[in-house]
């Protein structure tokens, strides 16, 4: 027992020092910085709030504003956690050539970098939800919580191949960002799935990150409770992702270090 918690104690103290130096190098010499992280999605935010008030009824919803920055905040998070993820090995090179340690924690420290930048934003997220006069529900915000878990182990388990596939393959960071651009508008960041029907819905509908920014909107700001079958079909998803990840992660890292 005291062999397993100095262990997981390593692991721990590893965790915090990948997070720390990966957290230096991103935004060493960076003009904006760690002040960017905020600007984005506000930026973002400020442009489509703009766009749907001035030119379509839907900026007139009173919960608009909240439910919009919402969506870009957990959208980010996702495309955050992707990339960072992704360039996990890659980034980490040297210390994975230099030292011995379990190859997973490079993963680990982009979903926490990720991590750290969605907590930033989700206080904005309470100040939004605030001035336009929503108070989210302890039910809601637990179900919230519950969901945003399924979107980490969702992130990690994607990590899991790309992380692997990018050291092999370069070109897969453009690939990449032309997904994000494309995965943007078909992910409910700026609409409800409610209001998408037909073939349209039903294609978003196969996406599972607008089913999940949909749901974890809904419970945050509306306390709604999402269908039970969607978030059932959607953890067997994120579980099954995890595993065969994690087998096809362990049977190709042993050799990675060929292609740094």
């Amino acid at each position: 027992m005291l062999f397993w918690t100095k262990l997981e104690n390593r692991k721990f103290d590893l965790l915090k020092e990948l997070v720390k130096t990966r957290f230096k190098l991103r935004y060493n010499n960076s003009v904006l910085g760690f002040v960017w992280v905020l600007m984005k999605p506000l930026l973002s935010f400020l442009i489509l709030y703009f766009i749907f008030t001035a030119f379509r009824s839907t900026g007139h919803d009173p919960a608009f504003a909240a439910n919009l920055f919402t969506g870009l905040i957990l959208y980010y998070f996702f495309q955050e956690g992707v990339t960072y993820g992704m360039n996990s090995l890659i980034d980490m090179a040297s210390v994975i050539l230099k030292i011995n340690f379990p190859r997973e924690i490079a993963l680990t420290s982009s979903l926490v970098m990720a991590g750290i930048n969605l907590v930033i934003n989700f206080f904005i997220i309470i100040l939004i939800t605030l001035l336009t006069g929503f108070r989210p529900e302890f039910t809601g915000i637990v179900y919230f919580g519950l969901i945003l878990l399924l979107l980490t182990g969702f992130i990690y388990g994607i990590t899991l191949f790309l992380s692997i596939l990018f050291v092999k393959i370069r070109d897969l960071s453009n690939v990449m960002e032309l997904f994000f651009q494309l995965l943007f508008w078909a992910s409910a960041v700026f609409y409800n799935l409610d209001d998408m029907q037909g073939n349209t819905g039903a294609v978003i509908r196969l996406n599972p990150l607008a089913i999940i920014i949909d749901a974890a909107r809904k419970a945050f700001i509306h306390g709604e409770i999402a269908h039970t079958e969607y978030m059932l079909g959607l953890t067997l998803v994120v579980l099954l992702l995890i595993g065969v990840g994690t087998w096809f992660f362990n049977r190709n890292i042993k050799r990675i270090a060929e292609f740094f």
